[in-house]
């Protein structure tokens, strides 16, 4: 009789003890990276190696990226996994490629470049629906269009899974047209009479359409509900541009929304060097 009761407090307390470890391992933070990396860091190994050690610090679970030239899929793993992310996935070699690494297996995985004037991937990890974008940077026609597509893409998935848009939109938020003045408004009118293949003022006017889209189709803006204040992506510290903008966004459905802890522009020593843009840094209590 005892050494039953021993048994049964034994199992028991095994039990307690996995669903107790079950339970640690459900309330981690799940942690997403989206990242312009401006040309694959120039393709400068001590850059690639200063970020790798970078993304060890912030740790995040999956990074999304753009523009990752002169990558190759091999070039993508090793590189990933110098930061610990065992699987990634390079939408196309040439140009400017986008791509995701993670901790988790990446599957799913489409790779689009149709009607695009870069690429876009779409890839399921960890029970989340991931599109990594980068939009057209000189025509708001084109990033109408290409929204329209992005979004046609999006609808196909269940609305009680998880889904998110990040990227690179080279579009702005009316929600931050305050930030945007007169004199903001004259410099690029000035640069599109320069550069005759650069369109991405509407009748004269800052452009809202593209974001205007996705949040109408009920995507949030996760930033947006940390940050009230100005948060600019482009350009850094260490770069020049006519106007400071925010076009680096993460974009979330409901189903996933709901869990999101925090939202982030990353501005460090190192995020000021290694690229024209800041990335957005997204964390998530998934339970």
């Amino acid at each position: 009789m005892k050494r039953t009761k021993l048994i049964a407090t034994l199992f028991l307390t095994t039990a307690i003890l996995l669903l107790s470890t079950a339970d640690s391992y459900g309330q981690k933070p799940f942690k997403i990276l989206s990242y312009n990396i401006l040309e694959g860091l120039k393709g400068d190994s001590t850059v690639e190696a200063e970020f790798a050690e970078w993304v060890k610090k912030i740790d995040p679970d999956i990074i999304g990226f753009q523009e990752m030239n002169n990558f190759t899929q091999a070039k993508i793993q090793s590189f990933a996994a110098q930061y610990g992310h065992n699987y990634a996935v390079l939408s196309k070699t040439g140009g400017y490629p986008v791509a995701l690494t993670s901790k988790y297996p990446i599957v799913n995985v489409q790779k689009v470049t149709d009607n695009m004037h870069h690429v876009y991937l779409v890839a399921n990890i960890n029970n989340i629906n991931v599109i990594v974008i980068h939009f057209s940077p000189s025509s708001y026609q084109k990033r109408q269009m290409e929204v329209k597509e992005i979004l046609a893409r999006a609808d196909l998935f269940p609305e009680n899974e998880m889904t998110l848009i990040l990227g690179d939109f080279n579009s702005l938020s009316e929600r931050d047209a305050a930030s945007y003045g007169k004199e903001d408004l004259n410099a690029q009118k000035e640069r599109e009479k320069k550069e005759s293949h650069i369109r991405n003022l509407n009748n004269g006017q800052f452009d809202y359409s593209v974001i205007n889209a996705i949040e109408k189709a009920g995507f949030q803006d996760i930033l947006l509900k940390f940050h009230k204040d100005f948060q600019p992506t482009f350009p850094t510290d260490n770069y020049k541009a006519i106007i400071s903008k925010r076009i680096d966004f993460v974009f979330v459905n409901p189903e996933l929304g709901k869990t999101a802890i925090s939202a982030d522009i990353i501005r460090d020593n190192v995020t000021d060097n290694i690229s024209d843009h800041y990335p957005v840094f997204v964390t998530f209590d998934l339970k």
